[in-house]
């Protein structure tokens, strides 16, 4: 099964809103405009704005790539200091399934992300290509993960690190019988913001 459903409760979801509607605004970007440069329908857009929706996380991928940005700066916080130092309590849950998945943004920069994963046996998460010259790493703490990238697998077990190409559609699935936690960092260059 495949789920992309964010974890947004509704301060999260307002604060999403507000700073992708301020991004807009200080690009003079219609809502058609926008929707067009995001790749994203204008009525998610607007809902999105308004904080109503629970996009994807491959939608704001997507919304993150339209700004020039990475998606730590589309998350509220995401002007960081030089040194930035987060507790496990104050990471960013993004993405859960019913059978018990989920990822959780630990920290992050610009154009690096540090993530905690726990893929549930018969779970997969797919992922679109992401920017070009973008990278993953991650190595398994427990279970069994299948990696794909242009249909070529990998099998990685507890204790292997992977390293893959993020600009090609991609996906994780859990054959196992028992939960897959793993630690992934993603590198996602980003250009300058669009204007």
């Amino acid at each position: 099964m495949h789920y992309s459903a964010l974890v947004v409760d509704d301060e999260l979801a307002g604060r999403l809103g507000a700073g992708i509607r301020s991004r807009r605004t200080e690009r003079r970007w219609t809502l058609d405009e926008a929707s067009e440069r995001l790749g994203v329908s204008r009525r998610l857009l607007v809902r999105i704005e308004q904080g109503d929706a629970n996009p994807s996380l491959s939608t704001l991928l997507r919304v993150a790539s339209g700004f020039g940005i990475g998606l730590s700066e589309l998350l509220p916080g995401g002007d960081r200091p030089a040194i930035t130092v987060a507790t496990r309590s104050e990471a960013t849950g993004l993405w859960s399934t019913p059978a018990g998945s989920s990822a959780r943004l630990l920290v992050s920069t610009r154009e690096l992300e540090l993530w905690e994963w726990t893929l549930a046996p018969g779970d997969v998460r797919s992922s679109e290509a992401h920017r070009t010259g973008s990278q993953e790493v991650l190595t398994v703490a427990t279970g069994e993960l299948l990696v794909e990238v242009d249909g070529e697998e990998r099998h990685a077990g507890a204790g292997t690190s992977v390293a893959l190409v993020a600009d090609r559609p991609h996906r994780y699935r859990n054959d196992g019988d028992r939960p897959c936690h793993f630690t992934m960092a993603v590198y996602e260059p980003v250009d300058g913001a669009t204007s």
